[in-house]
């Protein structure tokens, strides 16, 4: 586990995600787009979605309408745009227009689950957490990590084996590495810098 945490954090040093983002406002905004969406769709509504709606305050006092013709392009940006004006809203009147930087607190917030949260802390803040998203979890599996279907339960599996200081670079190295090597349907076992520590767990 030492050395295949050293192998991730040698093949992608630095955490990060492949959403654009200037602040913690931003960030949560383009991880709530995202959700069954890809990141280069994510990162084009958001370019146009901050011209209008640069600020907490600007997206509360927006018409939910123009919000959702503005994301329309992604999938369930009905329900999205109403979470996110309703989010912003409550940043506005409960935190001074600021992200809180608790995990409880972040939840609260309509539209915002555990994964989003953890990526939020971790992304924007620098707060020690792990995102569970589909790569992770395929990875942490095929790795013989965590054999859970649970987010929350391969999150605590992974925290019992990683450093709280690797959390962030593992977590974010995992879903680059799922992203380009990984994959989920044809794995490139070939090419995979962890082929010789990997124990290939349900890979054909």
């Amino acid at each position: 586990m030492k050395e295949m945490v050293e192998r991730i954090k040698e093949l992608y040093p630095k955490p990060t995600v492949e959403l654009k983002f200037s602040n913690s406002f931003e960030l949560l905004v383009a991880l709530i787009i995202s959700a069954r969406c890809t990141d280069k769709r994510t990162n084009i509504i958001t370019v146009e979605l901050f011209k209008h709606y640069p600020t907490p305050n600007d997206m509360a006092n927006a018409p939910t309408e123009e919000i959702d013709k503005i994301i329309s392009s992604c999938s369930m940006h009905n329900t999205k745009s109403k979470n996110l004006k309703a989010l912003s809203d409550i940043l506005v009147k409960d935190f001074n227009s600021e992200v809180p930087k608790n995990l409880d607190e972040l939840t609260k917030l309509p539209g915002v689950g555990r994964k989003t949260a953890n990526i939020l802390l971790s992304m924007a803040y620098g707060i020690p957490a792990i995102g569970v998203d589909t790569h992770v979890k395929r990875l942490a599996y095929r790795l013989g990590i965590s054999k859970s279907e649970k987010p929350e339960e391969i999150e605590e599996d992974i925290k019992k084996v990683i450093p709280k200081e690797d959390w962030i670079v593992f977590y974010t190295g995992l879903i680059l590495h799922g992203r380009r090597v990984c994959k989920a349907k044809k794995p490139n076992c070939d090419e995979c810098q962890l082929k010789d520590i990997c124990p290939k767990i349900g890979v054909k």
